[in-house]
C-alpha cells in the first residue's frame, strides 16, 4: 500500500531560487512587467509557512498533552493514597495546611462531602431575615450557604479534618483530570486517522490567488495550468507533490469562500 503523505512529510519550505523562478515565468508565460511583484509576493507566502510551520514544532503533540494529563492523575492519586497511610504525628501536623485550603472549598461541598460530620458549616440565614427576633422556622424560610460568613466555620472542619478533607479534594482533583483524558479523546482524530494537510492547503490557496492576480482563471484537474503551476511551485519549496491535484478542488473551493468569488 503506497504511503499516504502527513503534515510531517512537509519540512521547513524554502523559497524558490532565481533560476527556478525564471523557468516558472518561461512555462507560464508571466508578463515581464509583473514579475517582480509576483515574486516578492510569493517569497512573502513561503516566509509566512516558515514562520507558522517553525512556531507549531515547538508546540507538544496531543500524545504529550496526553501523557502529562496522566501523569498528573497518578500523582494525585499516588498522593491521596499516602495521606490514608499518615500516622497520627502526620494527622496532626495536617492541620497546618487548614489557613491554605479552607478558603478554597465551599461549604456546601464540605456538607455534601461529610454529611454526619459534627463540624461541617451550617446554612445561614439572608439578612432579610434578620432582626431583633429570629425568624420562625418554616418551610418558607430559606437558608442557604453564604462563602463570606462561612470561612471561620470552614476554617474549623479543616483543622479538625484536615487529613480527610485534603484526601476528599484530592479525589475531587483527580476526577476533574479523568474528564480532562475524556475531553482529549472527544476531540478531531483523537484516535488517530488521517490529518488533513494544512500546510499545503494554504500554500494552494494562496498559489491561486496569485494564479488569479495574474490575470489567470482558477481551475483544477491534472491538465489545468493552474494546477500545474502549484505544482511547481509546491516542488520547487521542496514539498512532495504526490496528490496535490486531487487536493486542488477543494482549495479552489476554500479560495473562493474565502476571497468572495463564488
Amino acid at each position: 500500500m503506497a504511503k499516504r503523505l502527513r503534515d510531517q512529510d512537509f519540512k521547513i519550505p524554502k523559497r524558490i531560487s532565481d533560476a527556478e523562478w525564471e523557468a516558472l515565468c518561461e512555462t507560464f508565460r508571466i508578463a515581464v512587467k509583473h514579475r517582480h511583484q509576483l515574486r516578492m509576493r510569493l517569497n512573502n507566502v513561503v516566509d509566512s509557512l516558515v514562520g507558522w510551520m517553525s512556531e507549531e514544532l515547538k508546540l507538544p503533540e496531543r500524545k504529550s498533552d496526553r501523557a502529562q494529563v496522566n501523569d498528573m492523575l497518578s500523582h494525585v492519586d499516588k498522593a491521596g493514597a499516602m495521606i490514608s497511610r499518615l500516622g497520627p504525628a502526620g494527622h496532626l501536623a495536617c492541620k497546618a495546611i487548614s489557613p491554605f485550603l479552607a478558603p478554597m472549598l465551599a461549604a456546601q461541598w464540605m456538607n455534601e462531602s461529610f454529611p454526619d460530620n459534627d463540624y461541617k458549616p451550617k446554612r445561614s440565614v439572608p439578612e432579610e431575615f434578620s432582626g431583633l427576633r429570629p425568624p420562625r422556622e418554616t418551610y418558607r424560610t430559606s437558608t442557604y450557604f453564604i462563602e463570606e460568613d462561612s470561612l471561620g466555620a470552614r476554617f474549623e472542619f479543616v483543622r479538625q479534618n484536615s487529613a480527610q478533607t485534603l484526601k476528599a479534594a484530592l479525589e475531587q482533583i483527580g476526577v476533574g483530570l479523568r474528564e480532562i483524558l475524556r475531553a482529549l479523546d472527544l476531540q478531531p482524530r483523537s484516535r488517530g486517522g488521517q490529518k488533513p494537510l494544512v500546510y499545503r492547503h494554504y500554500a494552494i490557496i494562496n498559489l491561486i490567488e496569485i494564479w488569479d492576480e495574474m490575470g489567470r482563471v482558477p481551475s483544477s484537474g491534472p491538465d489545468s495550468d493552474c494546477t500545474s503551476f502549484c505544482v511547481e511551485v509546491i516542488s520547487a519549496m521542496g514539498w512532495p507533490t504526490k496528490g496535490l491535484s486531487a487536493a486542488m478542488p477543494d482549495a479552489i473551493k476554500h479560495w473562493r469562500h474565502l476571497s468572495g468569488k463564488n
